[in-house]
């Protein structure tokens, strides 16, 4: 995935997106069922393959005098049934294979949401617990110019306020990193949570590849290759439908016993259905049907994806924006202002309101500008698990 950067890392345990792939990929349990489906295909065309058995048939009449049949019959199929069986069997496992392709890809990106869900949480609450440390020294330094007797103790009460506002940020932030953390674990089916920190480059970004690329890449996206390969089904059982039309041939041949005479006769049969009534109409008809929805489907699908990327793209566009306006422009430019009035708030020149003005736009722009890398990285996974691929490839 572009959107994070996997970090090895020295500390086992510390958490990186390749490691939580592997163990989501290696433990998932929706994962480890739907492997099962390309099993129960692959078993089913191998079932397809196999002939049909020969009836062995034994007849005992005329109880007086007695005579005994023993005849072998054997359905030959007619109009390649089986090889169209075969086929129709043999898409059915193409099918489950895209499908579970398509599972394991949409895992990985719903994986590297929730690991970047927990990168966005634990930048939350390192803003957050930065925020308190100077809610902290803004109250220290309250304390000691109402004790000196420079100001109101309004001023010190405000200070103690901002303060405690400041700290249950803090424990919704940690309480939200908790729960991104559950979340993440359980992909793998540990809602324990048992790792120390997620390492991830959060803030690298890319340059935005073309709405064009993208739009021509949807063509092969996994969703719309699963949805042709139900149309392939489609069109494989509406060939066998047309084929059973034709009647099949049984042959048997045996010999008959007459216990009287002892004699010995050799009987040969024939038997064809004869499709006065029932040609196998409305099977072709119900499979023509099926073939139609599947193509409309396919349609439907197709505007689907593009309506989705297109809103995952402009989402894209915009945040990649915001992230550099803010982190070029606002970030600074706050930081200097702070920094200004900080010094000028501990010498007098300015007021306790124009200190919490200054600190509250700082890490409002520092919390607009996280917000945004998470909105860059989730536009990025939507972008990636619609095409089923990397944006990397597009740069």
């Amino acid at each position: 995935m572009d959107s994070i950067s996997p970090d090895s890392g020295n500390n086992s345990a510390d958490l990186t997106l390749e490691k939580v792939v592997a163990a989501v990929l290696e433990h998932n349990p929706d994962l480890n069922v739907s492997k099962f489906n390309t099993q129960l295909a692959e078993a089913e065309k191998l079932q397809a393959s196999f002939f049909p058995n020969p009836e062995l048939e034994l007849e005992y009449e005329n109880f007086d005098e007695p005579e005994k049949t023993l005849a072998i019959g054997y359905l030959i199929e007619l109009g390649g049934k089986r090889k169209q069986r075969m086929e129709l069997a043999g898409t059915a496992v193409e099918l489950a294979t895209i499908e579970f392709d398509g599972a394991r890809v949409e895992l990985i990106y719903e994986t590297a949401a929730a690991f970047i869900n927990v990168l966005l949480a634990q930048e939350n609450l390192r803003i957050t617990m930065e925020k308190e440390k100077l809610a902290d020294q803004v109250y220290a330094t309250s304390r000691e110019r109402v004790l000196a007797g420079r100001v109101s103790p309004m001023e010190q009460v405000t200070a103690e306020i901002k303060r405690s506002n400041v700290r249950i940020e803090v424990q919704k932030a940690d309480d939200e990193l908790m729960i991104a953390r559950t979340n993440l674990s359980s992909m793998w089916g540990n809602p324990g949570a048992d790792f120390n920190v997620a390492k991830g480059s959060f803030e690298q970004i890319r340059s935005v590849p073309s709405f064009d690329s993208l739009s021509a890449a949807v063509q092969n996206s996994p969703v719309i290759r699963a949805k042709s390969s139900e149309i392939k089904i489609a069109e494989n059982s509406l060939d066998l439908e047309k084929r059973n039309r034709i009647p099949d041939l049984t042959l048997s041949g045996g010999i008959k016993k007459i216990d009287e005479s002892d004699d010995l006769i050799y009987i040969v049969g024939l038997s064809l259905p004869i499709p006065l009534f029932d040609h196998n109409q409305a099977a072709v008809k119900h499979a023509s049907s099926e073939l139609d929805r599947h193509a409309a489907a396919l349609f439907a699908e197709k505007n689907r994806l593009i309506k989705d990327l297109k809103i995952a793209y402009q989402t894209l566009k915009t945040a990649h924006q915001q992230v550099n306006t803010i982190k070029t422009d606002i970030l600074p430019s706050a930081q200097t202002v702070l920094e200004a009035v900080k010094e000028g708030y501990q010498e007098g020149e300015f007021g306790f309101l124009e200190m919490l003005e200054a600190q509250s736009t700082l890490y409002e722009s520092h919390e607009s500008y996280v917000q945004s890398l998470g909105q860059y990285h989730h536009a990025v996974i939507d972008l990636e698990k619609i095409l089923g691929k990397d944006l990397s490839e597009f740069n």
